[in-house]
């Protein structure tokens, strides 16, 4: 059904003149509302794909704060919820669901049917992306919630709290395209899921549990080259140092190298499965 409403968004004859272009937007952009949507229908219908999403972040969460909270006051870390939250919220938006829905539309030949409507080939991808983007912003807000429960206090308030949680999920659209870069490349499932697990090693190379003037050695290097590091700067220096724009913008600057990355290898990806 949701591959007849593409269809249908896009069987119109174009028009004379210089609103060819215009129609074709509009379909486009019909076509990505549509798709999205239809991801975002089977989110739903199938909450394996968020729940661990939401109990890793949430369990680490509470074991780092309960654990560590007297010892990091000792160390000068008054507001050590806060220092954590982040780390939770990256956890949240960094799950393995990312190009799940996609292989299975793959193996099930559902994606085949797509590609043999007049349907933009990028809408197929931006609308996949779209609505993973939904499900990352609502699962950091689920977190966010949780840790203003058990006593989070922000320095920048209810306005820094929206910029942290947009900060975390850009991030996490950004590296859902590794996941949908390895869906379209391989078309098989664990390979897919595999993207987490060989990534989630990177995290703890990084200021996840404590900052980078207490760690040392090869840590503490391997933390400064990290550019989740500086990610994480700028999300804590919402919660905890207020509005510091140069942590901010770096933190926006290495999403956006990510996304650039990460988008090129889907697109690259894309274009060798329809090609």
């Amino acid at each position: 059904m949701a591959a007849a409403g593409v269809a249908a968004a896009t069987r119109e004859s174009p028009p004379p003149g210089g609103q060819r272009a215009w129609r074709s937007a509009r379909q486009t952009a019909r076509a990505i509302l549509l798709l999205a949507g239809r991801e975002m229908r089977l989110a739903i219908r199938s909450p394996m794909y968020v729940i661990p999403n939401l109990i890793v972040p949430l369990f680490f969460f509470f074991v780092m704060t309960g654990s560590l909270n007297q010892i990091a006051a000792q160390s000068g870390i008054t507001n050590y919820r806060a220092f954590q939250l982040p780390m939770s919220i990256i956890f949240a938006v960094q799950g393995g669901s990312a190009g799940l829905n996609m292989v299975a539309d793959i193996e099930s030949g559902y994606f085949d049917k797509l590609l043999l409507t007049p349907v933009s080939r990028l809408a197929v991808l931006i609308g996949a992306m779209s609505a993973d983007f939904m499900r990352i912003l609502v699962q950091a807000a689920v977190v966010l919630c949780v840790a203003f429960i058990a006593g989070v206090h922000f320095e920048t308030g209810l306005a820094g709290a929206v910029g942290l949680i947009l900060i975390g999920s850009l991030f996490g659209l950004a590296y859902s395209g590794l996941g949908f870069a390895v869906a379209l490349k391989t078309g098989n499932a664990q390979a897919t899921q595999s993207m987490w697990f060989l990534t989630m090693p990177l995290m703890f190379l990084t200021t996840l549990f404590a900052p980078k003037e207490a760690l040392s050695g090869w840590l503490r290097t391997a933390a400064t080259f990290n550019p989740m590091t500086y990610v994480l700067q700028g999300m804590r220096s919402l919660a905890i140092d207020g509005w510091v724009l140069g942590d901010i913008v770096v933190a926006l600057l290495v999403v956006a190298a990510l996304g650039t990355f990460s988008v090129s290898l889907a697109l690259m990806a894309l274009r060798g499965r329809v090609g």
